[in-house]
């Protein structure tokens, strides 16, 4: 498996090795090297189906905040991460990555990072390990959208489907105001 770096020194990209023949493929997606790499304990799995546009995102957890480890089982996506440490170097900066059931990339998200993800494809599976368990009363969401950041999310806005939440949410520019995740 390759480990690749991105522009934050956190954030990593494992390729698996794909075998492929006439039967279809094999990969490991996930083991314990994985885990020794990133020096994490995984708690919790989780699985979203997306219609083609929607954005799920960008997300925090402000206590006990979790680290992802994110990969596309079906369809294609957009992973944009955030740096929301407000001490951070890269303090509001941005980067994105392509998820798909073809590139068989996993991303690192670890915490101190606000996610969000964009379905490419009708029916797109999104699948991640994550380090905390699920804490509704310290979750927070930046606008994907409106957050301030001018994310380009390589699709019209009017095309982007959003929950109530997400639409609600508050801009980069008010987080920045009041930012709950501060190493």
């Amino acid at each position: 498996m390759k480990v690749l770096s991105t522009k934050f020194k956190d954030i990593k990209i494992f390729n698996p090795t794909v075998y492929r023949d006439d039967r279809g493929f094999f990969t490991e997606s996930f083991n314990q090297k994985i885990q020794d790499e990133l020096n994490v304990n995984f708690l919790q799995d989780n699985h979203s189906k997306s219609k083609q546009y929607v954005i799920r995102g960008l997300h925090y957890q402000w206590d006990n905040p979790m680290g992802k480890l994110l990969r596309v089982v079906s369809g294609a996506g957009i992973d944009v991460v955030v740096d929301i440490r407000k001490n951070s170097p890269t303090y509001g900066e941005y980067e994105s990555f392509k998820l798909t059931d073809s590139n068989f990339n996993i991303l690192w998200v670890p915490p101190g990072f606000a996610q969000g993800f964009l379905a490419l494809e009708e029916n797109t599976h999104l699948c991640y390990k994550t380090t905390a368990l699920h804490n509704r009363n310290a979750e927070g969401a930046i606008n994907p959208i409106n957050s301030g950041l001018d994310i380009d999310w390589g699709v019209p806005n009017n095309d982007i489907l959003l929950s109530d939440k997400d639409t609600l949410a508050q801009s980069f520019n008010d987080y920045n105001l009041n930012p709950k995740f501060l190493k």
